[in-house]
């Protein structure tokens, strides 16, 4: 079952971005057309426009003029001159220059201009693939909402679990049922609202997307908790404190890479604390080992051995990850 999960996660890239190349191929006219609309109501206001707008390649390569006249904009606020220059990526890299020295002169930093809208390639699809008239754009969309709602239902649920069983219940003693529940009720409510307020404020350029937001935010945890997960499992000496200590450390590291080497990405961040963290355990263990190794529980009435088509499976799920990680490098 492990084996077969582990399988399944790897057709995921290509049911998610796959499709995308599709679209783009076949519709970049239309994605064009999208990110222009998107862009006009910027360039409409950019006279009196007090931010530094950002822009990619495509938008300079498609949108030459604009470009010139956005960086132009840039470099008035900034104060600093620019070269004229008909190259996009010349100009990408004069603006780029101008967004970094933005934060000095206290200038916030605009919506970024776009030559193709990649947001809406999902849509182009159905729009041009699905026949109309005969309900199957209905069924997508109420697949798409069922699965939203499953998805915002099980967050919501874990996260009231887990203020009234590990914060709610500790700090009262012996709380009724009556009350446990309440309060799962209420914390539920008051995620919810939270969730609300803060939604509009993620479509900020500052947070560079919600996918991105939602992977750097993961950043802060998850590596910390798969280095304690895996030296816990394997390392049978380690005291206690280094969960503690793996917790506490990883969080303080990402956010320092965050905020004092930006130009790192959330992925290479991630890799860097994870093996950070393993390294600091490993010196905890050393000098603080425990004096006898914990003996996991076995369940004799359990059958867990491993029959050998499972492992030759499981090696070749690996190869395969490492295939599609030399592949699309």
């Amino acid at each position: 079952g492990v084996v077969f999960a582990a399988f399944l996660k790897l057709i995921i890239p290509f049911v998610v971005v796959i499709p995308g190349i599709i679209a783009f191929n076949l519709w970049s006219g239309e994605l064009a057309d999208q990110a222009a609309l998107k862009n006009a109501p910027v360039l409409a206001g950019l006279s009196t426009d007090r931010a530094v707008h950002p822009f990619n390649e495509d938008f300079a390569r498609l949108h030459p003029a604009d470009a010139s006249l956005v960086l132009s904009h840039n470099a008035g606020l900034v104060q600093r001159p620019v070269t004229p220059s008909d190259n996009p990526k010349a100009m990408v890299q004069q603006n780029d220059a101008l967004l970094t020295a933005a934060p000095a002169h206290r200038i916030s930093m605009g919506e970024k201009l776009i030559g193709y809208d990649h947001d809406a390639a999902f849509p182009t699809i159905l729009r041009n693939v699905l026949p109309r008239g005969n309900g199957l754009m209905g069924f997508v969309l109420a697949a798409i909402f069922g699965a939203v709602v499953s998805s915002l239902a099980s967050m919501l649920n874990s996260a009231s679990t887990i203020f009234t069983m590990d914060i709610y219940a500790r700090f009262r003693k012996e709380p009724s049922q009556r009350s446990l529940v309440r309060s799962g009720r209420i914390s539920m409510l008051v995620f919810s609202l939270i969730a609300i307020l803060i939604a509009p404020a993620l479509g900020s350029p500052a947070f560079g997307g919600i996918f991105t937001f939602i992977q750097e935010f993961q950043g802060f945890i998850s590596p910390g908790i798969l280095a304690i997960f895996l030296f816990g499992l394997l390392v049978k000496k380690a005291p206690r404190i280094v969960g503690t200590v793996g917790l506490i450390l990883n969080p303080v590291l990402y956010g320092t890479l965050k905020y004092a080497a930006p130009q790192i990405t959330f992925l290479n961040r991630m890799a860097i604390c994870f093996g950070v963290v393993l390294v600091v355990l490993a010196v905890i263990t050393a000098v603080r080992p425990l004096k006898e190794p914990v003996t996991l529980p076995v369940n004799a009435e359990m059958n867990l051995s491993t029959r050998p088509s499972t492992k030759y499976l499981g090696i070749g799920v690996v190869l395969a990850t490492a295939a599609l990680y030399i592949l699309f490098w």
